[in-house]
């Protein structure tokens, strides 16, 4: 059987071999080595390599393919006939002789051949083979060489000359230890070469995870993320076809989710993916003679190290003897790998786990019962005690489940801030056997808390809804209150609006009827609904309510009326909070006092008070680690880490957003700002596409303006401005609209409309006055500066952007439009080419440049705008433009845009568009 991976070709895998190609190629060229054999294990890519090889000689060299298959073993002379078989044809006048010697072959075939007949035969072969020069035969799985033609070899290779320029590369499997598996006919004629000169072994190593990352990209055509990489690069152990099988078998999962162009593991709790076929998967389930029940037995036992043999025996009804033959036989096959101590581990994870998901459901709970049974008993142990807790979720009731339970029970809380996947197994199968409803409250509870801190609301919710129905009774007030803010959060996540509207409403059959409760449940619903001012309205009205009851109601009515304040535009109640900690109930309580300092940092985020923020965080003893990732991206973005603030924006957009939180939809809003001010237009029009929230839309509308607007399409722009004042007014958000009154003033302006301009200075005013911040003033005096002329608003704007040089990207901007408005415009627009420097914003640091360039004003080095220039149009070629929108963006000529894509290709060495815009998706680009 052969073992040539079905996915081999001359595509990623190729791709991320080029080294070895290369020197396989260069090597066959100067043939002064006659044989050279690529040896690796199953699934590493020897069959790509002779595909790709092939393709780079055949216009210097005649090139002929032999593949070979497990039959080929028994026909003598077999891979000699198809070389002649292929050399047929060629030359008439050599018929004859070519006839003459498969007459020979055929003859020879029947008998042992001895040394004369074997001189004989390499004379003939290599005078039919010498007039071919240059000539390379690739021979693909070499093992299975038939014994005539591996006697062959050392007489038919030693005639080879430099004037007869013969190569061969033949790739073969090894085995356990590197060794060639191959037989010891061929064997000792390639030590006889080796000796003289005439051959050499090279292996083909696993991958390098720079070279895994490589693949990937090529198999899901986006660029693996860091946690993704590594976890297949360890599943797969560097094996190219494990390792393609993976990614099949995990986009057949739904386990694959590609955000902006970047390829991300979904996070469930399932069982492991299933690989499709692979060689070290065929080498189990195609052997016969019981290998593939060791194999599957092997796979759920191997964490028992030596226990394992004898417990896997008893488990078939083997011979404890016959079982480790099997063994010995899965370690040749290079399936499993020998401990030092006498163990055996799998050598690819994921054939493992391939074989784990094939055992059937009584077999593998079988199994799992009796490791359970063996490390309870002592006569055997695991060196992850975690195996052993999957164990039991396995087994069942085929254990104790009294203790059983109690295990999983203690370790699920042990996990539950670390581990979601591992807290939701073992507290679901604690559940299964858990029968008192105050024992199952506490597990459902713990199962409710998994799901939510690890952002599976949906589900999170569905257990707070049993809690709520079946065991009330058993709630004090305070945890009542919080399963009920999860079951809502549940709601929102599925989509429920009907039920959401019912609780809004005062109709919830599910939830507690305590009349602070309801407040509390009634408001948070609506925020939900993204009806802002009737939460508002209602926390006020009903504010002795809430305020009388429990500490956890309390200081959840506190959140949703801050959280309200900001959105709607009084931030008098986060202030108070900050100023006044004692104002918090349950702030002696630890775990609460870090979420209320989590709020109170998030608030200030979103209104762009970074510096405050970070004082909050200092003051309060926090880590990076006990924030969420929205604060994380926020404090990323304003402080202009923009790589790890995208990262951070993919992973919450994987997760999903909360439409509770306001942070989520302005997430989207910087990213897609982000990616605009980096050229990445495309990308971020996709973005804004896939993420227009119902609610907080308007923030969404105003950053896919700015990109259409550097597309051109001043109408479209104009258009997404108007219905994000549209949206913003219909939900009364002031939040998020700061620089919204203001591009408006700007459009008016453009378009002659000065009335319309100032209206929407005096909106801009309004927002600083309400808001307060830093970013409400700037661009309130960016905006006056425009419509009425104002140097000295112009001047004010810049004045509080050098203050926020923290905050490069929007400190940046207004220095950007200051100097348009006629301020120190070569100092601003200087500090503003800086600035725009720090966060790689291409695209403005080019504006800046032309801006510099065409008022007369020195500006950056010919060098450093060259290379600058060239990194943007190959960002915005990446990007899917064409040399028309090229030109739009660039404000040029297409035949300007033709030169310097011309320019640009000749210099990078890039030949077409397609490998440009590969190289800046893995960031291979070089100028």
């Amino acid at each position: 059987m052969s073992t040539r991976h079905p996915g081999a070709g001359t595509g990623p895998w190729a791709d991320v071999r080029v080294g070895e190609v290369g020197i396989l190629r260069d090597e066959a060229v100067l043939g002064t080595t006659p044989l050279t054999v690529l040896a690796g294990e199953p699934g590493c890519g020897r069959g790509t390599v002779l595909d790709k090889l092939a393709e780079e000689l055949t216009p210097s060299a005649k090139v002929l393919v032999v593949r070979l298959a497990e039959l080929d073993r028994t026909l003598p002379y077999g891979v000699i006939f198809r070389l002649l078989v292929l050399l047929g044809g060629d030359r008439a006048e050599e018929e004859p002789a070519r006839r003459s010697v498969l007459a020979m072959l055929a003859r020879a075939g029947e008998t042992t051949p001895t040394p004369e007949t074997v001189a004989k035969i390499a004379t003939a072969v290599f005078a039919l083979l010498r007039v071919q020069t240059p000539l390379v035969v690739l021979v693909d799985d070499a093992q299975w060489l038939d014994e005539h033609t591996a006697r062959l070899v050392s007489a038919l290779l030693h005639r080879c000359t430099a004037e007869t320029p013969i190569s061969v590369v033949a790739t073969v499997r090894i085995g356990a230890g590197d060794d060639l598996s191959v037989s010891p006919a061929l064997k000792g004629a390639f030590a006889r070469l080796v000796a003289s000169g005439r051959a050499k072994l090279r292996f083909l190593r696993p991958l390098s995870r720079a070279q895994s990352r490589s693949l990937l990209t090529g198999l899901v055509s986006a660029l693996p993320n860091d946690g993704l990489v590594s976890e297949l690069h360890t599943a797969a152990r560097g094996n190219p076809a494990a390792l393609t099988a993976l990614v099949r078998g995990y986009r057949a999962a739904g386990a694959l989710r590609i955000v902006d162009r970047t390829a991300y593991r979904v996070e469930r709790v399932d069982q492991p993916v299933a690989t499709e076929e692979h060689p070290l998967l065929l080498a189990v389930t195609e052997a016969g003679g019981g290998v593939r029940e060791v194999a599957e037995t092997m796979a759920v036992l191997c964490p028992l190290g030596t226990a394992a043999p004898g417990l896997a025996a008893t488990a078939l009804g083997w011979r404890e003897d016959d079982l480790r033959a099997v063994l010995d036989r899965l370690v040749a096959e290079r399936v499993l790998v020998r401990e030092h101590d006498g163990g055996h581990r799998f050598r690819v994870p994921a054939v493992r786990d391939a074989l784990l998901t094939k055992i059937g459901p009584y077999a593998s709970r079988s199994l799992a019962a009796q490791a359970v049974q063996a490390v309870w008993s002592g006569s055997g142990s695991a060196s992850d005690p975690d195996v052993v807790l999957d164990w039991i979720t396995q087994a069942g009731s085929l254990v104790d489940t009294s203790r059983a339970s109690r295990e999983l029970l203690e370790n699920g809380k042990r996990v539950l801030f670390t581990d979601g996947a591992k807290a939701e197994r073992w507290l679901h199968a604690t559940l299964s056997w858990v029968t008192e409803p105050p024992a199952r409250t506490v597990v459902l509870m713990l199962l409710s808390a998994a799901k939510a801190l690890h952002y599976r609301a949906a589900e999170a919710g569905d257990c707070a809804r049993q809690v709520l129905c079946k065991h009330l009774g058993h709630l004090e007030p305070a945890e009542a209150q919080e399963l009920s803010v999860v079951f809502i959060s549940g709601l929102a996540a599925r989509g429920d609006l009907g039920e959401l509207a019912e609780i809004a409403a005062g109709a919830s059959p599910v939830l507690p009827d305590d009349p602070a409760l309801m407040v509390i449940n009634r408001a948070y619903a609506l925020v939900l609904s993204h009806r802002w001012i009737e939460a508002r309205d209602l926390l006020e009205r009903a504010r002795a309510v809430w305020t009388g009851s429990n500490d956890i109601t309390a200081d959840f009515g506190m959140i949703f009326l801050a959280a309200c304040g900001v959105v709607l535009g009084d931030t008098s109640q986060l202030q108070a909070l900050i100023a006044h900690p004692e104002l918090w109930r349950a702030a002696h309580l630890p775990q609460y006092r870090i979420e209320q300092r989590r709020f109170e940092v998030e608030m200030l985020l979103q209104l762009g008070e970074l510096r405050q923020a970070r004082r909050l965080i200092t003051e309060a003893g926090m880590s990076m680690d006990q924030l969420p990732g929205p604060n994380l991206f926020a404090l990323n973005y304003l402080g202009g880490d923009w790589p790890e603030a995208m990262e951070l924006a993919r992973r919450t957009i994987l997760g999903g957003t909360d439409p509770a939180r306001p942070l989520h939809c302005l997430l989207t809003q910087c990213a897609i700002r982000i990616l605009g001010a980096q050229g990445r237009l495309s990308r971020a029009r996709a973005l804004a596409a896939d993420s227009r929230p119902a609610g907080i839309r308007h923030t969404i509308d105003l950053a896919e303006s700015s990109v259409l607007g550097k597309l051109g399409d001043t109408e479209g722009a104009d258009a997404l401005l108007y219905s994000a004042a549209r949206s913003a007014d219909a939900g009364g958000y002031l939040l998020g609209t700061e620089d919204l009154w203001a591009d408006l003033a700007r459009s008016a302006l453009a378009r002659n409309k000065q009335r319309e301009g100032e209206h929407w200075v005096r909106r801009s005013a309004r927002t600083a006055t309400q808001l307060d911040t830093a970013r409400a003033h700037q661009n309130h005096y960016l905006a006056r500066a425009a419509v009425h002329r104002e140097p000295a608003s112009a001047r004010r704007a810049a004045a509080i952007a050098r203050e926020r040089l923290d905050v490069p990207y929007e400190s940046a901007m207004t220095l950007l439009r200051a100097g348009l408005a006629g301020h120190r415009p070569e100092q601003s627009w200087t500090e503003a080419y800086e600035l725009f420097g720090e966060v790689d914003a291409w695209y403005w640091r080019g504006r800046v440049r032309k801006l510099l360039r065409d008022n007369g004003f020195a500006g950056p080095g010919r060098t450093e705008t060259t290379a600058e220039n060239e990194r943007l149009l190959a960002i915005l070629v990446a990007e899917g433009l064409t040399n028309r929108q090229l030109a739009v963006v660039l404000e040029t000529s297409e035949k300007s845009v033709e030169g310097r894509l011309s320019r640009l290709f000749s210099r990078t060495g890039y030949t077409s568009r397609v490998e440009l815009a590969a190289a800046i998706l893995t960031g291979e680009y070089l100028t």
